[in-house]
């Protein structure tokens, strides 16, 4: 029975973004205090709570689904980021929130991704093997992408991103691993509450976001409506 409503409060992953993200929009004190280094802790614990639903033998999935990994790592590391700058130069946001646009795009799928897919009766299987092997790459394809499609409108450490992404993603993902594998009754106890815990972190640093950025998204918000407005015009001409 417990397990039920924790799968149902996990089910509601949308309605929690898109609930708290609104009231972000109007009471952003609620959200913002979630800032500087709780957004990095609340990372790590994603990536720890992915780790744990790691066995090594997963990484052995690569062998399985060849062509449809190497398939997933070239979209993921190649549409995606070069959406994510599209949009920015297509629609003229600022630096700031495109750059923010690009490194996200640039980012692998991560725990959200494997919470989807279940959601969705999807490859489950697939989708942890495909979210092992882009978060391993993400050491260095993610600071090397940012750095060159955003890096002539903003400096881009590549040292400091590659750093950063050994800290909060690696690091808490191979701890994941080594509890999955050394600890497995520990584990087991844990696993059931991970994917709520990744869909309210998930949540609070949306919101967070959103809510420290609030007054930006507003302007660039008609911003954005503006152009959309201007190229249904353009091609309705």
């Amino acid at each position: 029975m417990f397990e039920k409503i924790l799968q149902r409060l996990t089910n509601a992953f949308p309605a929690w973004v898109l609930s708290a993200s609104i009231l972000a929009m109007f009471f952003p004190e609620l959200f913002t205090w979630f800032t500087g280094p709780w957004i990095t802790y609340g990372l790590g614990i994603i990536m720890l709570g992915m780790g744990l639903t790691l066995k090594l033998e997963d990484f052995k999935g690569v062998s399985k689904y060849p062509l449809w990994i190497g398939t997933g790592v070239l979209l993921q590391y190649t549409i995606m980021p070069l959406l994510g700058w599209a949009l920015g130069y297509v629609f003229q946001l600022p630096t700031p929130l495109a750059a923010g646009l690009v490194l996200v795009a640039c980012c692998p799928g991560g725990t959200a991704s494997n919470v989807i897919s279940f959601l969705a009766r999807a490859n489950v299987a697939l989708s942890v093997t495909m979210t092992a092997v882009s978060t391993l790459l993400a050491a260095i394809m993610t600071p090397t992408l940012t750095a060159l499609l955003v890096g002539s409108r903003l400096e881009v450490s590549v040292l400091g991103l590659f750093l950063g992404t050994v800290k909060v993603v690696l690091l808490p993902v191979a701890l994941g691993v080594i509890l999955n594998h050394y600890l497995p009754k520990v584990t087991k106890q844990i696993l059931p509450y991970s994917p709520l815990v990744a869909v309210l972190v998930i949540t609070l640093i949306v919101a967070s976001v959103i809510g420290a950025s609030r007054e930006k998204l507003i302007e660039s918000g008609f911003q954005l409506l503006g152009q959309f407005g201007h190229y249904i015009y353009w091609a309705s001409d």
